[in-house]
């Protein structure tokens, strides 16, 4: 009988705020302490207040996008005592990703009248990065308490900078958490690099693109972006790509930057701003010192990009330059971001296009565009401002998680006992649910739900 019991403190069964509570024996540890960013104020938050103060012995943080990492300066506070186990890259970004999410909700406190926010400051985040503990790849790390000893080892998982699976020993048990994770390669970044593992008890598997069935490859799709790029450039129109701070725009310059070199990439201005150029130099960091980086500060000078200026956009007056191109976050084109304001200027000239490159949620301006037909009216509501949509509207499929078939074929190829579904929404998690439990007899599923305890 296996010694693990884990119970989701997620506040809802979705995406929204990763958190996942892991008993054996006697060790007590957290995977994630995400923030749901759909969601605002506390009900942002897992569910910490199941957790007693000093009831943890550690804290694994798997990457820095802010539904794993955002609560984090919460929990540190509350389990004052845990060490904080993350990969090196992950060291360097955390502080970055706080800090900004410190400025965004100090200015959400007036704008959405949340009394409660910041829900952590900028000390907060300074104390934090005391207790981080940085793991190498691949190099199992011992913890001991009260004679009992579990072994903890990250493997790169691809997605982005920095993320990390993590693998559990305890007493002769073990599970396999494999948090967001991409198989194969980017530009910027190798695929994940996860070994063949015996006799599992547990393969915990993220399921986001569980209701998403992959039409094109990836470099397909980048091909298909950048002649877009120069059809839109050459009848003097802007693009404009939205993208997210972390990984999503890196990427996108070293797609460009081998673009340019293979003169496929139109002369232009490119324009470029927000959190992702802040993340700069922790990638050009790692670019020198991990050869599993592709990316070097170089590659900005190369492609001659601009910073955009900060300044107020109206779109009712500002006039923008064209032929352009914009690679601005955010990438769901939330409120009071470069890539909204950039948008509510050229949404009603059809010689512009907007290219989605990652994931947008329904509910975010992002999403809500992607549902407007041709010449229908959109508003954005912040800046109380409504345009009719003559921008062609344009979706790629560049994600940094794995297609849902290579999951299900890692998780044959892995042979473990059960499959513990996480990190998706129902929908998604439905599709590995029905597909595991009519071809794969060997192991039992289980979809838990959150706020309950399971035994592995």
């Amino acid at each position: 009988m296996s010694s693990f019991v884990i119970q989701d403190l997620n506040h809802q069964k979705d995406i929204g705020a990763n958190c996942l509570l892991v008993e054996c024996g006697k060790f007590r540890f957290l995977i994630d302490a995400g923030m749901d960013p759909k969601e605002l104020g506390e009900k942002a938050l897992p569910k910490l207040s199941l957790l007693p103060p000093n009831s943890i012995d550690f804290i694994i943080i798997t990457h820095c996008h802010l539904d794993h990492l955002g609560a984090l300066p919460i929990l540190a506070k509350q389990q004052s005592k845990a060490q904080i186990l993350v990969s090196l890259p992950t060291s360097l970004l955390a502080p970055l990703m706080l800090k900004n999410s410190v400025s965004v909700m100090t200015r959400q406190k007036e704008e959405k009248e949340i009394p409660e926010y910041p829900l952590f400051d900028k000390n907060d985040v300074l104390s934090l990065q005391k207790k981080f503990f940085v793991l190498k790849f691949g190099q199992p790390y011992c913890l001991e308490k009260e004679k009992q000893t579990a072994k903890i080892t990250l493997f790169s998982a691809g997605h982005v900078l920095g993320a990390s699976s993590v693998f559990i020993e305890h007493e002769g048990h073990s599970i396999f958490l494999t948090g967001d994770i991409l198989f194969s390669d980017q530009n910027s970044l190798r695929g994940a690099q996860i070994p063949r593992f015996e006799n599992l008890d547990a393969l915990i598997l993220e399921t986001t693109r569980g209701d998403t069935e992959r039409t094109a490859l990836r470099r397909e799709e980048e091909s298909r972006l950048l002649a877009l790029i120069r059809k839109t450039v050459k009848r003097g129109g802007i693009c404009l790509i939205p993208a997210f701070a972390l990984g999503r725009i890196q990427e996108l310059l070293v797609l460009f930057y081998q673009a340019k070199k293979a003169h496929k990439l139109p002369e232009c201005p490119i324009f470029c701003s927000g959190l992702g150029m802040s993340l700069i130099s922790a990638f050009d960091k790692m670019g020198k010192r991990l050869s599993s980086v592709n990316f070097s500060r170089q590659i900005l000078k190369q492609l001659n990009i601009k910073q955009l200026r900060k300044r107020t956009i109206d779109p009712r007056k500002t006039r923008l330059n064209a032929p352009a191109i914009y690679l601005l976050s955010s990438g769901m084109l939330a409120e009071h971001t470069p890539a909204y304001h950039i948008a509510s200027c050229i949404l009603h000239n059809n010689n512009n296009t907007i290219c989605f490159v990652g994931h947008c949620d329904e509910n975010t301006p992002g999403g809500q565009l992607q549902r407007v037909q041709p010449n229908e009216k959109f508003t954005f509501e912040n800046l109380h401002y409504t345009t009719p949509v003559r921008a062609k509207i344009e979706r790629f499929d560049l994600s940094g998680h794995a297609d849902r078939k290579d999951l299900y074929q890692f998780t044959l190829a892995q042979h473990p006992q059960k499959v513990v579904l996480t990190h998706g929404d129902p929908q998604a998690r439905k599709w590995f649910f029905d597909q595991f439990s009519a071809h794969a007899k060997e192991f039992s599923v289980l979809d838990p739900n959150v706020g309950q305890k399971y035994e592995l």
